[in-house]
């Protein structure tokens, strides 16, 4: 059986290996998160169906590998078919946004798919005065919502321009292109990868309310 020392596994106990099932116990992965294991300046993704043996668990300095976590990958993606789960978070996440920021107007939302929302009349702060003071503003929701975050978000392509030059007539990023040939025009905020981090229960991690947070800094700031 592996034994950790610290961070690494003990190479003390690694005269027979060990099996990718206990090397992804030891690593301790959460939700949201895969098994990897750093040994000798590589990485790779644990197999827990394979069995490790004592060399590629040692590295040339003879230090144990290292049993840890990273974020999962996803491809990502627009307009298909998502779970019955996002569908439903997406759901109560813009019902829930509509009744507090934007009671006054109420937001419009695809019921059909939850692939959008959008804010009829959306308050653009001072410094885009001299170009527009309202629009309508788009957020679209990657398939895989909550796991993956929106890719920037879109207003009328009626406005001509942007303050800082973040405003343009296509996107970026792997955003849809859709909105783009339906009359909008795309915004980009990028969120780094591994930065986005939902909960389980919604309300105690990253979700629709930290993305309108994300807008209304990018948007009034330089």
């Amino acid at each position: 059986m592996a034994i950790m020392n610290g961070r690494r596994l003990d190479p003390n106990s690694l005269n027979n290996g060990a099996h990718g099932s206990e090397l992804a116990r030891l690593a301790k992965v959460a939700p949201g998160r895969r098994a990897i294991l750093e040994c000798g300046g590589k990485v790779q993704t644990i197999d827990e169906h394979r069995h490790y043996a004592r060399h590629e668990l040692i590295d040339k300095q003879g230090r144990g590998a290292k049993p840890t976590t990273m974020p999962k990958r996803y491809k990502g993606g627009f307009g298909g078919r998502r779970s019955h789960q996002s569908k439903q978070i997406i759901t109560e996440q813009v019902t829930d946004i509509s009744r507090t920021l934007f009671r006054s107007q109420g937001v419009d939302f695809d019921h059909t798919d939850a692939h959008w929302m959008v804010v009829p009349t959306y308050n653009l702060p001072p410094r885009w005065h001299r170009i527009a003071r309202t629009t309508a503003l788009m957020v679209v929701f990657p398939d895989e919502y909550p796991a993956l975050p929106p890719i920037g978000f879109y207003m009328m392509a009626d406005i001509p321009l942007s303050p800082d030059g973040h405003f343009f007539q296509g996107v970026a990023h792997s955003a849809w292109q859709a909105p783009i040939e339906q009359g909008w025009k795309w915004y980009c905020v990028y969120i780094d990868n591994g930065a986005w981090q939902p909960a389980q229960n919604w309300r105690d991690g990253d979700n629709i309310y930290t993305y309108f947070h994300l807008i209304r800094e990018a948007l009034g700031n330089d």
